[in-house]
């Protein structure tokens, strides 16, 4: 009869011990995805902003051209 409360208890424990593991590997993976949507953001804001530049030299460019500029001085 002993045994069988101390065979109860055993695997109590080791479920409370499994579901603990359980959460935090939940918890590294939620950390995990946070840290990748982050990541992908501040991917998306940087090419965004050499986008707008490369837009706007662009339209530079075509100004300058438009005005008569040598399009030599404008590749520089």
């Amino acid at each position: 009869m002993k045994e069988n409360k101390e065979m109860k208890e055993a695997k109590e424990k080791l479920e409370v011990m499994s579901e603990d593991e359980r959460m935090q590997i939940l918890a590294e993976l939620k950390e995990k995805a946070i840290r990748d949507e982050k990541a992908t953001e501040r991917y998306g804001i940087r090419v965004g902003i050499e986008r707008g530049r490369k837009q706007e030299k662009k339209e530079i460019a075509k100004k300058m051209k438009e005005q008569g500029i040598d399009i030599e001085i404008i590749k520089k």
